[in-house]
């Protein structure tokens, strides 16, 4: 009976599984991380249908440090570009200002890797296609060119369900 309550319990901590991504080449990432595993919760359609998220989100500042726009490569999903929309003021995004002023970087825009990964235990386990793969360097289906600063990767993995007995 002891083994299938710590089962449960770790079940339940385990919604979503964040592995810590200390970075000292840029230490205000950390901040950002946290805004970003705090606020997203991973869209109920693509839980479904267990859809992994692999894209770029382009990030433009203003001369002052705030955000003024973001944009994601073809690679993500309509519903996870929705949330990210409505989510956006809540995220630190003035810490990776704060990064790419200390290493004196003026280039506009920043483009940041997210991965996140799906599983449902005994169900479906995410896996990428080649098709999104092949839309990750496209913006508007126009291949990405110019200059651009790569911040570093975003990645998460989101583990539900239960065992079965």
């Amino acid at each position: 009976m002891r083994i299938k309550i710590i089962v449960v319990i770790l079940l339940i901590l385990n919604y979503c599984t964040v592995f810590s991504q200390k970075n000292d080449e840029f230490p205000s990432y950390e901040k950002f991380y946290s805004t970003f595993t705090e606020y997203l919760k991973y869209p109920a359609e693509l839980q479904d249908k267990c859809v992994p998220t692999i894209t770029l989100m382009k990030v433009t500042f203003t001369n002052t440090g705030e955000l003024d726009f973001i944009n994601f490569s073809d690679s993500a999903a309509p519903e996870f570009v929705n949330l990210m929309q409505k989510i956006k003021n809540k995220l630190d995004f003035k810490s990776i200002y704060t990064d790419l002023r200390s290493k004196q970087k003026d280039i506009n825009p920043v483009l940041i890797p997210i991965h996140i990964d799906f599983e449902k235990i005994g169900e479906c386990i995410s896996t990428m296609s080649s098709g999104n793969l092949q839309k990750l360097y496209r913006f508007s289906g126009k291949p990405m060119s110019g200059e651009y600063f790569m911040y570093p990767q975003i990645y998460c993995k989101y583990t539900v369900g239960r065992t079965h007995e």
